[in-house]
């Protein structure tokens, strides 16, 4: 956990540092359709997301550093009668992202606060925790719509399990 903390500080550190040079600075909405796999394929259903990303040119117009922050939400399948729950990723993400015409190339990495909600009548248990998370994707963009693949991996603390999802993002690129 330090170690990613420490990450993230430095990657923000150089990404405020990287805004001063010239570059193609532009702020991103989007959603998406998150399809599990793996293990958190077999607990729950596809899923959905929206997310914000900061992206800061550095050098040429076709690098940029990014920060995103966004939300996914997964329902529990096979739950008895009466009883509801899901798995929610949110992910604070760093990362560095290359433009070669209108493709993306982006790996990211950053923390992922997991969280568990389950209810039945008028009890409601969670559980959170915060965990090492990193993602990358490919993209395709015109006229300032991005259309892109992610994958997206949270570790589980004291486990083998990493939960994994696909997400096909659809977003507006607006210029700073």
């Amino acid at each position: 956990m330090k170690k990613a903390l420490t990450f993230i500080i430095a990657l923000t550190s150089f990404m405020i540092s990287a805004k001063a040079q010239k570059g193609n600075n532009q702020l991103q909405l989007g959603g998406q359709a998150a399809f599990p796999v793996s293990e958190l394929g077999d607990v729950t259903k596809t899923g959905f997301g929206f997310s914000g990303k900061g992206m800061y040119g550095i050098g040429t117009s076709s690098q940029q550093v990014t920060f995103e922050a966004g939300f996914n939400r997964f329902t529990v399948k096979n739950l008895p009668s009466g009883v509801d729950g899901h798995y929610s990723a949110i992910p604070i993400y760093t990362g560095y992202r290359y433009l070669i015409g209108g493709l993306s190339l982006e790996p990211q990495a950053g923390i992922s606060i997991n969280r568990v909600v389950g209810s039945a009548g008028n009890q409601t248990v969670s559980s959170s925790e915060a965990n090492f998370g990193w993602a990358t994707s490919i993209g395709y963009e015109f006229n300032n719509i991005e259309l892109s693949v992610r994958y997206q991996s949270s570790d589980v603390k004291d486990s083998d399990v990493d939960l994994t999802f696909v997400g096909v993002r659809l977003a507006c690129n607006f210029g700073l």
